[in-house]
């Protein structure tokens, strides 16, 4: 009978990344107040927490929206949070500010489409409502009630953040959606693991 190294057996399980996938679908009557548009929108975002729960920092994630029929040029496209579906947020994301997110008309005037590259969570940049990872408290000038400081990953879990199109016709956002979870997916190591 064969005995087996107790350091084997002892060895810690390496961490595994989760990909945690948001979609939303963007109108005008998603809008707070409704704004009357024929533009819609997609949008995706997937999260990689790195295998690291207990760490923020080291968290990314990438970004894909679409936007048909608009009534003008996109002005602004950004992630706002914390708040319902009825209440407004400040931006926490600002897509933008940054050459990794490009924004391309297609087919006929007024549809776009934003593909962002992997994004730093902590990037300041991008990011600038997020610190550390965390949503700080919200300001009080803004129309929501406010919520507790939250990890943007926490934001997002509790359907508490929403992709924003603003144009020129709608400065104030003309669609909008809030990113709702789809499913977490461990990575394929994780699979092989549970085996």
């Amino acid at each position: 009978r064969k005995r087996r190294p107790a350091a084997a057996l002892a060895a810690p399980f390496a961490a595994q990344a989760t990909l945690y996938t948001f979609n939303a679908t963007l109108s005008g009557g998603n809008e707070n107040p409704a704004v009357v548009s024929s533009g819609s929108g997609i949008a995706s975002l997937q999260y990689d927490d790195k295998g690291t729960a207990g760490n923020l920092l080291d968290d990314t994630f990438t970004v894909a929206v679409a936007g048909f029929n608009l009534s003008s040029e996109i002005t602004g496209y950004h992630i706002h949070a914390a708040a319902t579906t009825t209440q407004n947020a400040p931006v926490r994301v600002n897509f933008e500010n940054s050459a990794l997110f490009t924004a391309d008309i297609f087919g006929a005037a007024n549809n776009n489409i934003i593909i962002g590259g992997l994004v730093a969570v902590n990037d300041p940049l991008l990011a600038p409502g997020i610190v550390d990872g965390m949503i700080p408290v919200t300001n009080p000038t803004a129309t929501n009630p406010g919520y507790p400081s939250m990890s943007f990953l926490s934001a997002l879990q509790s359907h508490l953040a929403y992709v924003n199109l603003h144009t020129v016709n709608n400065p104030g956002g003309e669609i909008r959606g809030q990113l709702f979870q789809v499913v977490a997916i461990p990575e394929p190591e994780t699979y092989a693991l549970m085996l």
